[in-house]
């Protein structure tokens, strides 16, 4: 018996340390299937802000095509399949962590306050947002914490260089470490028409992945919801790009119709239940190494008292 609890243990020390690297991931702004797994959200409409050229930076277009996200080791890791061009468009993201949020968007400082009256779905309400524009190559960030059912602090937090792994320090004080792949050649059809396209959608798998800190999005603990969308300069017009995908159709929301707020860089979701995809949360490896050593310990125990 001695010889099998010794076995036993090794086996599971093995395990262990493969279960505690599990959830590591580096961020290169290409999809990692193997640690995403399936997209939650996919586009659902062809870009009305035009097709990228693609190369070292994007040019001639901005696009969202599919969105993907874990949660793991105290982190939330989002990868968003696209591009955004660097003429200064801006990539938005809001994240719901499940405190007491905005469920209509009041910001100050920052250019994310021209997104203010924007509303999101009945059940949404953002605790973070997160907003980027590229230009010529340069990221400028900026980041929001909303928990509390109004702005606790947030604005400009600093400038990263594109295609390079790092915090944007500075202004607030940056929490969201990311990396932008900004190099998609688009291949989208007529702008609103059903999606389309050989490198489009779930064929595209470089763009924007990013690493948040829980602790910095309001999480209390099970899913995560989160919203993303592409908006002109000085978030002042917003493309038909979000994810979830609008109806086939949209237009630019920043031209009018029913998805349109108070002005062209807002939405309004109000009447548009679930627009928003979620991000389960599913137990560590780690954690279910110590399910299966105390399952493990009690069996080695019976053992060892026959």
């Amino acid at each position: 018996m001695k010889y099998i609890t010794t076995l036993a243990s090794g086996t599971f020390v093995a395990f262990l340390g493969a279960a505690v690297c599990a959830h590591a991931q580096n961020l290169n702004g290409t999809l990692n299937s193997g640690f995403y797994g399936s997209a939650l959200a996919v586009q659902t409409v062809n870009t009305g802000f035009g097709n990228a050229a693609g190369g070292n930076d994007s040019a001639g277009g901005s696009e969202l095509d599919a969105a993907y996200g874990k949660i793991s080791g105290g982190t939330l890791y989002l990868f968003l399949a696209g591009n955004v061009e660097n003429n200064g468009n801006h990539l938005n993201v809001f994240i719901d962590g499940g405190a007491v949020g905005e469920n209509t968007l009041n910001t100050s400082g920052g250019s994310l306050g021209a997104m203010n009256g924007s509303v999101f779905s009945p059940s949404f309400q953002a605790t973070y947002a997160f907003d980027m524009n590229d230009y010529q190559g340069t990221l400028y960030n900026e980041e929001y914490n909303l928990v509390g059912g109004s702005q606790v602090s947030g604005g400009y937090v600093g400038s990263l260089a594109e295609s390079s792994t790092g915090i944007a320090a500075g202004g607030f004080g940056g929490s969201a470490l990311l990396y932008l792949n900004n190099n998609n050649a688009s291949t989208m059809g007529a702008a609103g028409a059903a999606l389309s396209g050989a490198t489009s959608g779930l064929n595209t798998t470089t763009g924007l992945e990013m690493a948040i800190p829980l602790s910095a999005i309001g999480y209390t603990g099970g899913n995560i919801m989160v919203l993303a969308d592409i908006n002109g300069g000085g978030d002042s017009y917003l493309a038909n790009q979000f994810l979830p995908g609008l109806a086939v159709g949209t237009g630019n929301v920043g031209g009018g119709g029913p998805y349109t707020g108070p002005n062209s860089g807002t939405f309004n979701f109000v009447n548009t239940p679930g627009e928003y995809f979620t991000i389960s949360t599913v137990p560590e490896p780690s954690s279910m190494v110590m399910f299966g050593l105390s399952g493990l310990t009690a069996l080695l125990a019976i053992r060892r008292r026959k």
